[in-house]
């Protein structure tokens, strides 16, 4: 049970790490286009991630395996345009689209957030610290699931989340960048939904 569980965590995080822009189109980042390698550490488990954005965040997406060992391993990528996102499964190379879901986090921005974002995810700037070789905004900010509450910190690097910690269902989460390539070009399929 405990295998499953942690898939399901990983889930709810890929959903936060990736928030797609504002329905008004405004910038999300103050960079155009980026791959980060990541890793997103739940209850001592660690899953590789890579997060494609393109158009300052107006379209992204986020790649990873799942794998409960003896019983299934998939590819799946997260990807969201605007306020809509899709998972996607792939097997045997053949992309398989989910349904199409409003993104639950797709007004979050920490580049010149509005009154109303500040106030509906509880943003609060701590400061700024070095990570990654970059100069970081340090955020706490809160999720809010049905009656669950999950407070994050995150480092901020011209709007892009790279590096983030909470507790979720009395398990810490981390989603940490190890490699961030900016200004570079991003493969279309990158955004492909299916085949």
């Amino acid at each position: 049970m405990k295998r499953i569980a942690i898939p399901v965590l990983a889930i709810l995080v890929l959903l936060l790490a990736v928030p797609a822009a504002a329905q008004d189109g405004a910038r999300r980042y103050g960079v155009k286009s980026g791959i980060i390698k990541l890793i997103a550490s739940t209850g001592g488990v660690d899953t590789p991630e890579t997060q494609y954005f393109d158009d300052y965040g107006r379209k992204e997406s986020l790649t990873y395996t799942t794998e409960i060992p003896g019983l299934v391993k998939y590819d799946s990528w997260v990807i969201a345009i605007g306020d809509k996102m899709w998972g996607v499964n792939v097997t045997d190379g053949k992309r398989t689209k989910g349904k199409e879901s409003q993104n639950p986090t797709y007004d979050l921005n920490f580049i010149n957030p509005s009154p109303e974002v500040i106030a509906k995810y509880n943003i609060k700037e701590l400061g700024e610290e070095q990570f990654l070789g970059r100069k970081c905004k340090k955020f706490n900010y809160d999720i809010t699931q049905g009656r669950n509450k999950i407070t994050y910190t995150a480092w901020v690097y011209k709007g892009i989340i790279l590096k983030q910690q909470g507790q979720v269902r009395r398990r810490e989460v981390i989603t940490y960048a190890t490699e961030f390539q900016e200004n570079v070009a991003v493969p279309a399929s990158a955004f492909q939904i299916e085949d």
